[in-house]
């Protein structure tokens, strides 16, 4: 996972010093701005790709609940924990959905936990959003006279056979005498080209089993297997454990 883009916006100066020393600590999380004011945040969130605002909410001129709200009418996906002094605004700002709500002074195991919050509301859409996109996404091929069109979520694997390419379906196996490197090109990231005849779905994977100079790759109530070449199976196991994080 890619690291989290973050925003400070606080008119303290000891209070971002702080921030940024906590947040600065984690690999999870990377500080692309720092602000004084709200006008400022606007202008940054304008700017940038901000995930993730944390925010003081009494500063001069235009408060940061005034400046989020103002932002989300552009970026309305975008998150947000307000670290302040104060405790009065607190329904306020759970009223428009913020992550959470942190009275000073700056503890950081509670920074922590509000940071942790935030990453798992942005990683569950991003999932959502990219289990969205696979089902909207279609494989095209021609088989015989006719044209099909495969959800990539339904294809389990491809294997090359004689001139022939075979898709493996969660409930069919369609025949096409398409190039199995043209067929790879159309398919995104969740596939990849095991071995010169085979490609692989890799949220299909079940388990991987090596045998001789070969490994094969079976797959969830599915009878027929994949090999996987004794080069690629470092890279497929480094892909595997990237899905598994994300």
């Amino acid at each position: 996972m890619k690291p989290i883009n973050v925003v400070i916006v606080d008119d303290n100066q000891n209070s971002l010093e702080i921030l940024e020393f906590f947040i600065g600590e984690l690999k999870e999380f990377q500080i692309i701005d720092t602000c004084n004011s709200g006008e400022e945040l606007i202008d940054s969130v304008m700017k940038n790709k901000v995930e993730l605002v944390i925010a003081d909410i009494n500063m001069p001129k235009k408060s940061g609940l005034d400046a989020i709200k103002e932002c989300l009418e552009f970026s309305p996906k975008l998150k947000f924990v307000f670290v302040t002094g104060y405790n009065e605004f607190a329904v306020e700002a759970f009223a428009i959905s913020a992550v959470d709500y942190i009275v000073k002074p700056i503890e950081k195991i509670r920074l922590y936990k509000a940071l942790e919050r935030a990453k798992a509301q942005l990683l569950t859409e991003a999932a959502d959003s990219d289990e969205k996109n696979n089902q909207n996404k279609r494989l095209s091929v021609r088989s015989n006279s006719s044209f099909y069109y495969i959800a990539f979520e339904d294809i389990i694997f491809i294997e090359k056979s004689g001139k022939k390419c075979i898709i493996y379906t969660t409930n069919q196996s369609i025949e096409t005498y398409e190039n199995i490197s043209d067929i790879y090109k159309q398919l995104d990231q969740n596939f990849y080209r095991t071995h010169r005849s085979y490609i692989v779905n890799l949220r299909m994977l079940s388990h991987i089993t090596p045998k001789n100079e070969t490994y094969f790759a079976y797959f969830t109530n599915h009878e027929k297997y994949a090999h996987i070449s004794k080069l690629k199976i470092n890279e497929v196991q480094e892909l595997l454990a990237q899905i598994t994080k994300s």
